[in-house]
């Protein structure tokens, strides 16, 4: 075996830290002992009290260094392997009931339900998103990682599986939609009270208004002109007749809708009311009315052009969004940035907004605050319980061992400094009695 084989793995930056404190540690113990040796030989062959000090010194600095070693290394091991010494070793011997100490003692002091909900409310999540999304930086940031993300998700979604799986899902769903009981609700709903004359005065003043143009008389004046005279020539009369004609005609067809537009009592109006609730009728209770109006959905959902149709819809649809988004001036960037900074100025505007949002934050998270509590103390102390003795304690021993050194170098000197006490204090008390 090569000598390369033998050498000890490399230590990592922690491990030679922590063995410089100890060779530290060790050397004052050494000194302390090596003082100690010197002054009792000294003060034997030279009596004298400045070598006593200095010896009692040493010596209560050694007990100092020993006994703090031997605290610090009871930790973690069991000081020179000696076993049978009790309560050494006292982390490897305890890993368990540190970890359940450990879980018990952040889930009761950092996990506490009030204390969490305390924070939550001191958060004030509503005012710090508004915020956030209120600043032009923030909504620029979003609005291009969303866009940068778009592409992508078109990726996902322009898959043949895929929309094969939505559309026969699409299809049964549809199928089983009672279209007749869909379509009388929504024409009840809409007759009930008179509720569609709102609708019917809305689209005889628009239609009105479009008619009384006089770019829409004159073209279709031209155009019933035209029809007219196809006929009107066969008698041999003049076109300037045909295109009076027109013009009368135009012109009634605009009074007409005028007036119906002006009176909700008008005879076409009112007959209108009744082939509605007369369709409203046959859908609710003619078999045979509803049964073809579903044949006819099946038969629409069946035709190829329909999905042909629909497919080319969405393909048009992605190849305009994958085309806007690798534009500099990207309308759905645009989009996506002024609306973040709305929804933003939005919140910021409305308190009882930000309060309800606030709110449902505590609503949602105050349930969970228990289970995710007893879950962190489960977690802390099945991961103790799954890391092995020596494998704990390298790495607590690495994390404290350092600051753990200081307590061993600052025993020997207080040990010392207290040897020296009791040295003064005993000869003075000696002092005292002579």
């Amino acid at each position: 075996m090569t000598a390369a084989a033998h050498a000890a793995p490399a230590l990592t930056p922690r491990e030679q830290a922590l063995r410089r404190k100890q060779r530290i540690a060790v050397a004052l113990l050494i000194a302390a002992g090596l003082v100690l040796v010197v002054a009792t030989a000294l003060g034997r062959v030279h009596p004298h009290w400045g070598f006593d000090l200095i010896a009692a010194m040493a010596e209560a600095a050694l007990v100092g260094g020993l006994a703090d070693w031997f605290a610090v290394v009871a930790l973690f091991k069991h000081p020179l392997g000696q076993r049978w010494i009790p309560h050494t070793a006292i982390i490897p011997n305890k890993k368990d009931a540190l970890g359940r100490n450990l879980g018990d003692f952040i889930t009761n002091h950092f996990l506490d339900k009030p204390q969490v909900l305390a924070r939550l409310r001191t958060f004030d999540v509503a005012a710090r998103l508004a915020g956030k999304l209120a600043e032009p930086e923030t909504a620029r940031a979003l609005g291009s990682r969303l866009t940068a993300a778009i592409p992508h998700l078109l990726g996902l979604l322009d898959s043949e599986p895929l929309h094969r799986f939505i559309r026969d899902a699409a299809h049964r769903r549809l199928q089983r939609v009672d279209l007749s009981g869909v379509a009388s609700f929504g024409l009840r709903q809409l007759t009930v009270e008179g509720r569609h004359e709102a609708l019917v005065d809305a689209s005889l003043k628009y239609l009105s208004g479009v008619l009384e143009s006089p770019e829409t008389h004159r073209r279709i004046s031209e155009r019933a002109a035209k029809e007219a005279w196809s006929i009107l020539r066969y008698a041999k009369l003049d076109e300037m007749l045909a295109d009076k004609v027109a013009d009368k005609l135009v012109g009634g067809l605009t009074t007409l809708v005028a007036e119906m537009a002006a009176d909700r009592d008008h005879e076409l109006r009112q007959r209108l009311k009744g082939e509605l609730d007369e369709l409203i009728e046959r859908l609710e209770n003619d078999p045979g009315f509803r049964e073809r109006l579903d044949g006819l959905r099946d038969r629409m959902l069946e035709q190829p052009e329909l999905d042909t149709y629909l497919r080319s819809l969405w393909d048009d649809l992605v190849a305009w969004l994958e085309s806007d988004v690798q534009r500099e001036d990207s309308a759905v960037r645009e989009r996506l940035v002024r609306g973040t900074q709305s929804l933003g100025a939005r919140l910021l505007e409305s308190e009882e907004m930000r309060a309800w949002i606030n709110d449902s934050v505590i609503e949602t998270f105050e349930p969970m605050i228990d289970p995710l509590r007893e879950k962190a103390r489960g977690f802390i102390a099945e991961r103790m319980e799954r890391w092995s003795a020596d494998e704990l304690t390298r790495e607590l021993e690495l994390s404290i061992g350092g600051d753990l050194q200081y307590i061993r170098y600052n025993g020997t000197a207080i040990g010392a400094l207290i040897g020296g006490l009791l040295f003064a204090l005993l000869h003075g008390i000696e002092a005292l009695m002579a």
